[in-house]
């Protein structure tokens, strides 16, 4: 191959013939040329970290320069995936997520998962459940996730890449936490609500096993100060009688809270009748959501312990 031939062919530059036959060669650094920042580990330097509680299991790689790659388990929901970046590096819009092999596995073929939002946030990439589990099986599998964008400045592409190399050897203990975690979430009993038929005030099954998950978290998380149980009607009958039905309601659920271990000294009982509608009393939908006992559950969280600080904060900048 000639001088001429190999400058043609020349990565990265643009070779210029003159009419003397003297040949110029310009550099790629010169010209717009698209490159792609590649953001990953290799075999050496992949870590897989776990934090296990009885509130979410949280397994993550650190992705160098980059931030976390993060597989989260919340007690009461589905696994979700998301990227945690030190800084936002990919443009606002849809990135590519593939399955592809990594260097030592070259031959394998590489999935299309389809698009990603990316947000303008600490956490700008989050996968819903479907899509987690199916990642977290292409990891299991040896094949490597990857996340595609072009940058938010300039022309060039951003890959951030998640590796699988030792993702077996932690996956047990990812299954073993999430085994462990309770059947809801503080979100999901902090106000828990009860329902009846038209001048009920007994506890279905279905209510005894809203109650049910309510005393497990409660048993579970020291820092519950106070349930504030409140009984409440629809405006059917008398106003008089529909505060005593709603005593009786409010009344029949603390009881049930105490004969299922919880301490009574942290229950206060109220009911309120029929003052209170949250929906209108003129349609049968509203009569039915207005019949009901809340039960407001107050937890402290002031402190820098509390292992709920560890939640990710999907809204942060």
């Amino acid at each position: 191959m000639t001088v001429r031939q190999r400058l043609a062919q020349a990565p990265q530059a643009a070779v210029i013939f003159g009419r003397d036959g003297l040949i110029a060669l310009v550099l790629g650094c010169c010209l717009p040329v698209a490159w792609a920042a590649d953001y990953g580990t290799g075999l050496s330097d992949t870590t897989w970290q776990l934090e296990a509680n009885e509130y979410y299991c949280k397994f993550y790689q650190p992705i160098p320069q980059y931030g976390l790659a993060v597989f989260f388990h919340e007690a009461g929901e589905e696994l979700e995936f998301y990227l945690q970046a030190t800084r936002n590096q990919m443009a606002l819009g849809q990135a590519a997520l593939t399955v592809e092999a990594p260097d030592w596995r070259s031959s394998a073929l590489t999935h299309e998962l389809g698009y990603v939002r990316v947000q303008d946030r600490d956490i700008p990439l989050r996968v819903e459940p479907d899509r987690a589990r199916r990642i977290m099986g292409e990891l299991a599998n040896g094949m490597a996730p990857t996340f595609t964008r072009q940058a938010r400045y300039g022309s060039e592409s951003i890959r951030v890449q998640v590796s699988p190399v030792e993702f077996k050897s932690y996956y047990n203990d990812y299954l073993a936490c999430s085994a462990g975690l309770l059947p809801v979430n503080f979100s999901q009993v902090e106000r828990t609500v009860v329902n009846y038929p038209s001048g009920g005030e007994l506890l279905d099954n279905t209510a005894q096993s809203v109650l049910d998950d309510l005393v497990a978290y409660v048993a579970a998380d020291e820092r519950i100060l106070a349930l504030e149980v409140v009984g409440h009607s629809d405006n059917v009958g008398t106003r008089y009688d529909n505060r005593r039905l709603s005593e009786r309601r409010a009344n029949r659920v603390t009881d049930y809270l105490v004969e299922q271990g919880v301490d009574p000294s942290i229950i206060l009982t109220d009911y309120q009748g029929d003052r209170y509608p949250i929906a209108y009393n003129n349609t049968a939908a509203g009569r039915s959501a207005n019949r009901r006992t809340t039960i407001l559950v107050v937890r402290d969280s002031g402190d820098a312990d509390d292992p709920l600080n560890g939640l990710p904060d999907f809204d942060a900048r």
